[in-house]
């Protein structure tokens, strides 16, 4: 019973705020309200008549719906068996819908005994603490990943260097850009790079890094072109963002 009312819930509660963005009149409250689950699909089909707008609908209902449900079983899992694996997924999972602090309180639950110095969770944990805006938390664990070789042209230095770089350490975190900015390889760390040169308006030098990376991509075999077709698509956003009819 517990594991359908959620579901339910939700649904009620995404009819109530759709209905008070849209100005419905209150007969529809009352029916969301007092019967839920037919008030709701009273309400969804009368209010998204168009084929094209309910299906758009039902998908992001669905996907609320499974997140939920989803997040439930990685619950009961972790209540269940108290393990390493069960806190790492739920953790991934609670970063997923942006509960970061959970998150943290998880991963850092996991460095104890063998696992204290995981470099995997310890990059997990940084990217945690960026996500929640803990900038000088997430720089410190930063810091202790140094050294790790895993680390080293990880996507997670990255949000170091962007950690850094909110914290006042520009230079630093340029440095840090600069050691990742390497030819035929490491397309979102020199995506980032570039966003990083535009924050401190060094326009120039991002338009010969997107140039290079552009070029980079138009040497590319078809195949490998399409497995990286969204940082592609991203560096070409970026170029046509900044440096359109430059």
């Amino acid at each position: 019973m517990y594991g359908l009312y959620t579901p339910i819930l939700l649904l009620q509660v995404f009819c109530v705020y759709h209905a008070y963005r849209n100005h419905a009149e209150h007969r529809w409250y009352w029916l969301i309200i007092f019967f839920p689950l037919i008030g709701c699909i009273i309400y969804l089909a009368y209010t998204f008549n168009n084929k094209a707008t309910l299906k758009t609908l039902a998908e992001n209902v669905k996907e609320v719906v499974i997140s939920n449900y989803r997040l439930e079983q990685l619950e009961k899992a972790l209540r269940f068996s108290d393990n390493f694996k069960n806190k790492i997924n739920l953790a991934d999972a609670y970063i997923e819908n942006g509960r970061y602090q959970d998150a943290i309180g998880l991963y850092s639950g996991c460095l104890q005994g063998f696992m204290s110095d995981d470099p995997s969770v310890r990059m997990k944990l940084l990217q945690a603490h960026f996500m929640n805006a803990e900038y000088d938390t997430a720089v410190e664990c930063g810091n202790k990943l140094e050294s790790e070789k895993s680390f080293n042209q990880s996507e997670e230095r990255v949000t170091y260097a962007w950690s850094l770089f909110q914290t006042g350490e520009a230079d630093k975190a340029e440095s840090i850009f600069t050691d990742m900015d390497r030819s035929y390889t490491n397309y979102y760390q020199r995506s980032e790079y570039c966003k990083f040169l535009l924050k401190r308006e060094k326009s120039e030098f991002a338009k010969e890094k997107l140039s290079n990376l552009l070029e980079e991509f138009d040497q590319m075999q078809d195949t490998e072109r399409r497995l990286k077709k969204n940082i592609h698509r991203e560096i070409r956003d970026l170029y046509a963002t900044f440096f359109r009819g430059v």
